[in-house]
């Protein structure tokens, strides 16, 4: 799936995650390497302040509260299989020890997990994620409290998504599609909600028609940001008669 473009958004870099093998092989031996300061800061129950919370029947989808959530969503699409997909650049990839890592941070361990990363670089994973034009939800499986994806929305209504590899061949994808088209409708006004992805990626297509989704008009082909030209086709969700479009007046999960 066409995924935007996350150039706003600093992630990790290779060179800042060399250390962690090292820093990993640290924290199983040193069970609280630092702790001064580190809260965790509380998933939003109620939309409000422009950050949003929805649920489906396994997820529970949330803004990011900072840089880690945003690190862990992203991890989500680290993998070979997703990044064939999503055609990333390799600065804007970290690698599968550390994808590992990130994907096994919950509210619970998520101090003692955060502890193994250098002194600079929790402090900029702490750090608040500023508001900006792309809407960003973290989807956390109820079961394990742990990440299960990330998605996105454009101001224009485009969507994307990254499902985690624990968590692909269970419909969440279509759940995940649903919340997220659910944002743009509901939260955002927006009529039309519209995806594009690969002609091949039969994944994506089927967890795109089971939301719901149609078949519409859109570029054939799309360049992705390795610079891989792919054939691509496009779907499209209309907001129902039935359905109030937002921004919301009374904030609340939805």
């Amino acid at each position: 799936m066409t995924s935007p473009d996350v150039r706003e958004f600093k992630p990790l870099r290779r060179r800042e995650v060399q250390r962690m093998p090292e820093v990993l092989a640290r924290l199983r031996e040193i069970p609280k390497l630092w702790r001064g300061g580190l809260q965790v800061a509380p998933v939003p129950v109620r939309c409000e302040g422009g950050r949003h919370v929805l649920r489906t029947a396994r997820l529970v989808l949330h803004t990011p509260r900072d840089f880690l959530d945003m690190e862990i969503g992203l991890a989500a699409g680290a993998d070979a299989d997703a990044q064939h997909w999503l055609g990333a650049s390799d600065r804007l990839v970290v690698d599968a020890a550390t994808a590992e890592h990130l994907l096994g941070i919950d509210d619970h361990n998520r101090v003692e997990r955060l502890s193994s990363f250098p002194a600079a670089m929790r402090r900029g994973l702490t750090r608040p994620l500023p508001p900006g034009p792309i809407a960003w939800l973290l989807a956390v499986d109820v079961e394990t409290g742990r990440a299960a994806g990330l998605s996105s929305l454009t101001p224009d209504g485009e969507i994307g998504l990254r499902l985690a590899p624990t968590h692909r061949g269970r419909g969440l994808g279509t759940e995940l599609v649903e919340a997220t088209t659910r944002l743009g409708h509901a939260h955002r006004g927006l009529q039309t909600v519209r995806a594009g992805t690969e002609r091949s990626n039969d994944r994506c297509r089927r967890a795109l028609s089971a939301a719901g989704f149609v078949p519409c008009e859109g570029p054939s082909q799309h360049t992705l940001a390795d610079g891989r030209v792919t054939d691509a086709v496009w779907y499209q969700h209309e907001a129902k008669e039935s359905e109030s479009l937002g921004p919301r007046r009374d904030p609340g999960v939805v």
